[in-house]
This record gives C-alpha cells, structure tokens and sequence, in this order.
C-alpha cells in the first residue's frame, strides 16, 4: 500500500528499514521486540512487525524464564530471552540492571555467534532455525525461552569440516 497522509514518512522510514535487511541476505539481523506489551506485527513497530528469513524479533523473560510485563509478543517475536534487570557496565565502569528487549536481545546475538563460529557455512535462516529448535516452549506456547545447549546439539556432526 502506498505511503499516505501524515503516516508517510513513518511508512518510507519502515519501507526503508525492510529494504535494507532484504539488502543483506547474507547477513543475520537480531532485533528487540519492543518494550509496549502489545502484538509488535499488529502494533507494526520495524523492524520487529517484520517478515523476513534473515531477521529474528526478540522478547524478554525473567530469570526464571517468565514473560516480562512489558515486554511486546506476537507471531513476528521467535524467541525469548532474558532481558530483566541484566546487569551492564555504563561508561566509567559503573554497573548497572537494566531490563528490556534491547536487554535481551544481546543473548541471542551471542547463541548466534556461537553457532556461526561452530559452522561458519550456516546461512542467517539456518541459524535462525536452530536457535528456534533449541528453544523451550512454555506450556501456553507464547514464549520460545533459548536454549544455548539445545540449540548448538543441532548442528550438524559434520559442522565446520
């Protein structure tokens, strides 16, 4: 649908954002759900409203692996990790916790990293699907909470040779 009205310059923004992961086949995208506990695809937040082979949406859980009360959901979210009070250095060294999906995103991005260096031949929508069987589904089906263990157990014998 075209761009209309006041929504056009969002519109080509977003447009613009699908165009460029669509640019990088070859290159695995890793993005927060959004923190607005609502259907990131309904909501139509970029890119985590988006389709794509090379993009994987993240939502956050607790430590114990329960949805956060803020976190968005949806079909378009994959997968789940932890991103509740995580703690992070801020420059000067201080630590600190902070939560949200851009919290727990970054432990995906590094599964992702992991399995890439085990087989660097996985394309993007390989390792997406790994990361995807590796996870643990909760009882209600809303969460896929990563498993690091799982996951890197299904690649290949072969990977890497």
């Amino acid at each position: 649908m075209p761009c209309q009205g006041r929504a056009a310059r969002i519109c080509r923004d977003s447009q613009a954002v699908e165009a460029a992961i669509k640019g990088a086949p070859d290159t695995l995208f890793v993005c927060a759900a959004g923190n607005s506990d609502q259907n990131a695809g309904f909501a139509g937040d970029v890119p985590a409203s988006l389709h794509l082979p090379n993009l994987l949406a993240v939502g956050a859980v607790n430590q114990a692996g329960e949805e956060t009360s803020f976190s968005s959901f949806g079909d378009t979210v994959a997968v789940n990790a932890n991103g509740y009070e995580v703690e992070s250095f801020v420059p000067g060294g201080a630590r600190v916790k902070e939560s949200g999906t851009s919290m727990a995103s970054p432990n995906v991005v590094n599964l992702a990293a992991k399995l890439f260096a085990l087989d660097p031949s996985l394309t993007p929508a390989q390792a997406i699907d790994l990361i995807k069987a590796g996870a643990s589904t909760s009882d209600d089906g809303r969460r896929h909470l990563i498993d690091e263990k799982r996951s890197v157990a299904l690649l290949p014998a072969t990977a890497g040779k």
